[in-house]
């Protein structure tokens, strides 16, 4: 993640945290809980923000790690009670098939597309044989900074077509195992369940 979305995060973290707490209230919890019941063991949550995920990952049984490149959101994770470490998502800090699943919820959007192999090469990596990953992403065909939501400052966003995210997932060693969206407003969340081969 470039270092303009870091130190937007990092500022505005308690109110992002605050705008997004009930997102899994607001919209269906079909995804998430079917990625609960998919992905068994130990869960990396990738780019974890202030933990709204790992939470509810956490309820449902599994033993989260988060990941995040803001200091602060790592913090605010932290006070949730979650084990959370600073960290780069190109260039993570773990050892090979150390994971049974990975969830990367709307993170991979701050990645220009240019570079998002890297990360997926990086879950990739610290999966297991069969490790489980939940994607999700916001459908578009543009990329760049802007202003979204009730975040008040600019990051970095990357928008998919659905075939753009297919590709991507399959040349990157995972095949597709469920696949739903939402449209709350204007934007469509692209989610995806894909399984390492």
């Amino acid at each position: 993640m470039d270092k303009k979305t870091i130190q937007t995060y990092d500022q505005l973290a308690k109110e992002y945290d605050e705008e997004t707490a009930p997102f899994w209230e607001i919209f269906p919890r079909t995804f998430i809980d079917r990625f609960i019941e998919l992905a068994k063991g130990k869960i990396l949550d990738v780019g974890s923000g202030p933990g709204r995920d790992a939470l509810i990952l956490k309820q449902g049984g599994l033993d989260v790690i988060c990941l995040d490149a803001s200091e602060t959101m790592v913090k605010l994770s932290q006070e949730k009670g979650l084990k959370s470490i600073l960290g780069d998502f190109s260039s993570m800090p773990f050892e090979n098939e150390s994971f049974d699943g990975a969830w990367a919820y709307t993170s991979l959007l701050h990645v220009p597309k240019s570079d998002v192999e890297k990360p997926l090469s990086e879950i990739r990596r610290v999966l297991k044989p069969g490790g489980i990953l939940g994607l999700g992403l916001i459908e578009g065909e543009t990329e760049g900074y802007k202003e979204i939501g009730g975040v008040n400052a600019e990051r970095w966003f990357s928008f998919y077509t659905k075939d753009e995210i297919e590709e991507l997932i399959r040349d990157n060693g995972f095949e597709i195992l469920h696949f739903e969206q939402f449209k709350p407003k204007s934007k469509n969340y692209l989610n995806f369940i894909a399984k390492k081969k």
